[in-house]
């Protein structure tokens, strides 16, 4: 589990390529029967819960918002400064419109260095020094593992964890969500896409040797079962600190497997797709991991290598500028943070900022952490204007994401590679009904 941490740095990217609010779509979205397996353990609250009238952060003028990202060593570049500059950017926009009821947020970005020990103490400053009101999408199993229960001691807010890792929402804690979809549950979708187009063939797993990379092949195993098929599975782990996996990719080959199921980073799965094309000469189809739909991927795996690879996301892409969430998204980048490209590492932060800015838009002018944390359970089907489909939480679900898009790599170069949608939404969403609260008032009137 510490082990995901320390993995290649595009992570959330992924995931994030996946990654990030969901919004209506005009397609019908497939909801899937079943439960799954993540969301079958004890939902029972052990958070400590803020006690009433709690406003630390909070000043008729300001709204203090921490985070906690590898701002330094070898994570940063990859992943927490891109990350933290969509999320400022839009901060930046939100409060040179008037700020949330008239009150501007403060951004504090902690350096987590992508590492546990790192995290706690930044965590420390930002909570007992800072006295922030709410941390926002914290990032990496690692990180997030060493912080979530000061925070939930403490009663902090601790919104949109980057993290699909199952204990952050088993058991439920009143105090924290993520905003990832979790690992068996994409491991599932995947393992549902193969039994449908493989049955009867024989499924060869890599899978990073950890929680991440285990959850994902329970997922694709429960997948497969799902759909009642017949496939015999071989799996080949590798361990976190391993980038060259062509030793395992030989093995899949000389097992005779007809299909590639992929739980790894981007580095490894890279190494895979490369390994497999190049110096095997073997034409098998790669599904892989939301967490490698991402731009990189095709660079590092040879353009034409990854063509046709299929994997998941959930949310609308970069690229998507006649979108119009993705078109106002490179406005704001332009203007608050300028000569950084808009990708999906800062669309994933743009978009936990997004959605930090809906809940205390709906918590109203009389902010406090408990009412910030009624508006959280209270989300009913928002439509965020990047999204791909409506996110809803309530007591019992503090998972954001539930629903992904298949979509597949397409591109012969850095300028024409991207992730094509394809196919219906898949839906796990376990808070199916619900009622919109109603909004408070001068709602409207505060800008989005």
């Amino acid at each position: 589990m510490r082990a995901l941490l320390r993995r290649w740095p595009l992570l959330l990217v992924a995931v994030l390529a996946a990654g990030m609010l969901l919004v209506l779509s005009c397609k019908e979205e497939k909801k899937e029967e079943g439960t799954p397996a993540a969301t079958t353990k004890a939902t029972t609250s052990t958070a400590k819960t803020p006690s009433p009238g709690n406003t630390t952060g909070v000043t008729d003028t300001e709204i203090k918002i921490g985070t906690l990202l590898p701002m330094s060593q070898s994570a940063a570049a990859t992943w927490g400064v891109g990350i933290s500059k969509g999320m400022k950017a839009y901060y930046d926009y939100i409060n040179d419109n008037g700020g949330i009821y008239g009150r501007k947020i403060n951004f504090i970005i902690g350096d987590s260095q992508y590492t546990g020990p790192v995290a706690i103490e930044a965590a420390r400053k930002l909570v007992e020094q800072e006295k922030v009101f709410a941390l926002q999408g914290g990032l990496g199993t690692e990180a997030d593992a060493a912080v979530y229960q000061y925070a939930q001691e403490k009663g902090v807010p601790d919104a949109f964890l980057l993290s699909g890792e199952s204990m952050f929402t088993e058991p439920i804690s009143r105090t924290r969500f993520t905003f990832l979809v979790d690992y068996v549950t994409e491991g599932r979708i995947l393992g549902q896409y193969i039994a449908e187009n493989y049955n009867g063939k024989k499924l060869g797993i890599l899978a990073q040797n950890d929680d991440f990379g285990k959850q994902g092949e329970e997922g694709l195993k429960l997948g497969i079962k799902d759909k009642n098929a017949s496939m015999e599975t071989v799996t080949e782990y590798y361990d976190s600190t391993q980038n060259d996996v062509t030793a395992q990719t030989q093995r899949l080959k000389s097992a005779n497997v007809d299909v590639i199921g992929v739980y790894g980073m981007p580095m490894q799965a890279a190494s895979l797709i490369k390994t497999a094309r190049e110096t095997l000469s073997w034409d098998v189809p790669f599904v892989i991991t939301g967490v490698d739909a991402v731009e990189i991927e095709g660079a590092l795996a040879g353009y034409k290598n990854i063509e046709g690879a299929v994997s998941v996301v959930f949310s609308h892409q970069a690229y998507e500028t006649d979108v119009p969430g993705i078109a106002k998204l490179h406005e704001i980048m332009a203007k608050y943070a300028p000569g950084v490209k808009p990708d999906n590492l800062t669309l994933v932060g743009y978009a936990i900022s997004q959605g930090m800015v809906h809940l205390l838009k709906m918590a109203g002018p009389d902010l406090t952490r408990d009412s910030f944390l009624d508006a959280a359970e209270s989300l009913c089907k928002w439509s965020s204007p990047i999204g791909v489909a409506p996110a809803s939480l309530s007591p019992t679900d503090h998972r954001y994401s539930q629903i992904e898009r298949f979509v597949k790599a397409a591109g012969t170069d850095a300028d024409t590679f991207k992730w094509e949608f394809f196919g219906d939404d898949i839906s796990f969403e376990s808070t199916e009904e619900c009622t919109a609260p109603t909004p408070p008032p001068d709602y409207d009137k505060q800008p989005e």
